[in-house]
């Protein structure tokens, strides 16, 4: 029988949701602008976010009177999505009043850039633009909210739980009500006057045997059990952090060993209380209490394995004979430390944007309006098909975390000159031995050149390409430290011809530190491309199975008609946990970890300028 899931949570907790990413914002300035005569200025920093031009007020720090090189103790916090360009303003100004309006302050100087360009930096130093020239500098630091965080690996066990199935409360009935049936018998056989040892003795017997078959009963019911963990909120309130897998009909169940990040667990907070309930699961999503215990993170770890906690009913508590309802055993604990992703970022890991493009005859011809590699007679940056559009839409977000803007670009299933003999792996900037280009605009700029230069063909093989990349990853899985994590961008327009093979490749590539985007470009069926990307469960072949998922694919026309921003959330949601996952899981700590803000710089040259 296929074991239920857990769904129909009790109460009206909803399912655990991603917690957002929350960072603190330091920010310095040195070398302002003098605006005042008598004395010095008195600047404040506003941040504002980009939005389509429109500008949005975050916060604002404190004024900071008579000091050309203010350091700000008052933080912006906000929150921060990698998968989203998160276009920022800081705008500086002297304040001559105690309102601190800025519409009548004078302007010292602003910066634009992105909060990935900021949280990819261990200080992101910038020139002030003042009126089109360079007048002084700002720093920004970016701290991640929450501390330290840590996983807690728990692999725990019930034993004798209460029964609480709907035959079982009926037989409980019956048996607590054995004791009135004997005392109405004999009433009414006193009343009768009738009564006789024979008939005490008859009533007893019967009594007995009623007793004896319904234990015998009882022994044969059971529970579907799973537990649940609650955080306990600022309010006193709780939320569900963690739920586990239903073991059906049993009253010793063993759970699957499970990981629970700190913070959604009790907010990194040692001493906030963890509420576990365990309930027995019924189909129609009404689940019955079997008990409760609490915990906290301290007495976690301090406990070994063997510790048990007794699940205790609240409407059973202090009632007479009650002891509890079973007890949940730890057969083993853990708790380690773990990196988030904008640890293991501002501690020097790099991403490595990899491109792979599609030049397969099924594209059309280039030099027609049809085509999906039409470009027409524009550039492509200015008339962009939907290789360009999905290649600039997550391009504009990874760019901020790799340092050198270097690009490995490739393309496959063209001919080449002059032999033109089919490749599945060619450089698309022409150079065998060099497929970095420079930024975005480098891999547009040799995508543009190459489309007018091979000759589309086939067949449509990305397992080169894949297996290509993953040769860089693991000469990275070698390293000792997090340095290196490889994001592997595919664009095709058509199922592939080597599934297989890609499959095999891809499951090889599970157990390295790189990712893959596949984006499905026109209006092709891919059904069997959804194969790959393995949300479900983890992607096999034969008796091989992927580590991991690492595969996201998306079709390009579902987002058509949206914006970029769009498209880039939809692919690179996913990455941040697969990096940091995959980095905790090998035990790998960021090049440099960063435990504590680091010392404002004090000064700036202008090549350090973007």
């Amino acid at each position: 029988m296929a074991q239920p899931p857990p769904y129909s949570p009790p109460g009206t907790n909803p399912p655990p949701a991603a917690m957002v990413s929350k960072v603190e914002l330091s920010i310095s300035c040195n070398g302002l602008r003098d605006a005042d005569i008598f004395s010095k200025s008195d600047p404040l920093c506003v941040v504002f976010s980009d939005i389509s031009g429109r500008l949005q007020e975050i916060g604002r720090t404190e004024r900071i009177d008579d000091n050309l090189n203010p350091k700000f103790h008052k933080q912006i916090v906000m929150d921060y999505h990698f998968e989203e360009v998160q276009k920022l303003v800081f705008k500086v100004f002297d304040i001559d009043d105690n309102n601190n309006d800025i519409s009548q302050a004078d302007f010292l100087g602003k910066l634009e850039c992105t909060l990935g360009q900021v949280v990819s930096s261990t200080n992101f130093t910038r020139a002030l633009d003042y009126n089109g020239r360079d007048y002084g500098t700002i720093t920004i630091h970016a701290q991640e909210q929450g501390g330290e965080q840590q996983s807690v690996h728990l692999t725990l066990k019930g034993v004798k739980l209460d029964k609480k199935d709907w035959f079982d409360s009926f037989i409980k009935i019956i048996l607590e009500g054995e004791a009135k049936v004997v005392v109405i018998a004999l009433a009414l056989a006193i009343l009768a006057t009738a009564i006789t040892p024979a008939i005490i003795s008859s009533v007893i017997l019967a009594c007995l045997a009623v007793r004896l078959s319904f234990v015998f009963l009882s022994s044969l019911g059971k529970s579907d059990p799973f537990l649940e963990f609650h955080r306990q909120l600022l309010d006193g309130s709780y939320a569900l952090a963690h739920r586990t897998e239903v073991k059906m009909k049993t009253l010793n169940p063993s759970w699957k060993p499970m990981k629970i990040n700190s913070r959604r667990l009790c907010n990194n907070n040692p001493d906030g209380v963890i509420k576990v309930e365990c309930y027995d699961w019924n189909k129609s999503g009404s689940h019955d209490l079997i008990g409760v215990f609490t915990t906290t993170l301290a007495e976690l770890e301090g406990v070994s394995a063997g510790k048990s906690w007794a699940l205790v009913h609240p409407s059973k508590k202090g009632k007479r004979g009650y002891r509890h309802s079973g007890e949940i055993i730890a057969e083993n604990i853990q708790i380690k430390r773990e990196y988030s992703f904008i640890e293991y970022i501002q501690g020097g890991c790099e991403l490595n944007f990899v491109v792979g493009i599609d030049f397969t005859g099924s594209n059309g011809n280039p030099q027609d309006p049809s085509s999906l590699h039409y470009i027409g007679g524009s550039h492509a940056y200015r008339n962009p098909n939907q290789y360009v559009e999905a290649l600039k839409a997550v391009g504009q977000v990874v760019q901020d975390y790799d340092s050198d803007q270097l690009y490995p670009a490739f393309g496959f299933g063209a001919r080449l000159p002059p032999t033109w003999n089919v490749s599945h792996q060619f450089s698309l900037n022409g150079d065998p031995h060099n497929p970095d280009c420079q930024g975005i605009q480098g891999i547009l700029t040799a995508y543009e050149q190459c489309i007018n230069t091979v000759q589309l063909y086939g067949p449509t093989n990305a397992s080169p390409i894949i297996g290509n990349v993953a040769r860089m990853a693991r000469e990275a899985l070698h390293q000792q430290q997090a340095s290196n994590y490889y994001i592997l961008l595919m664009l095709t327009d058509g199922i592939l011809t080597d599934m297989d093979q890609t499959i095999h490749t891809i499951i090889e590539a599970s157990e390295l530190p790189m990712s893959i985007i596949i984006i499905g470009v026109g209006d092709a069926d891919f059904d069997d491309m959804e194969r790959l990307d393995s949300d479900d469960k983890l992607l096999s072949i034969g008796s091989r199975v992927a580590k991991r998922d690492i595969v996201q694919f998306v079709p390009f026309r579902e987002f058509k008609n949206a914006t970029p921003a769009r498209l880039a959330a939809a692919v690179l949601d996913e990455l941040p946990d697969q990096v940091s996952g995959f980095f905790n899981k090998q035990g790998k700590v960021p090049p440099c970890p960063i435990t504590n803000p680091p010392a404002q710089p004090t000064h700036y040259t202008r090549n350090n300028r973007s």
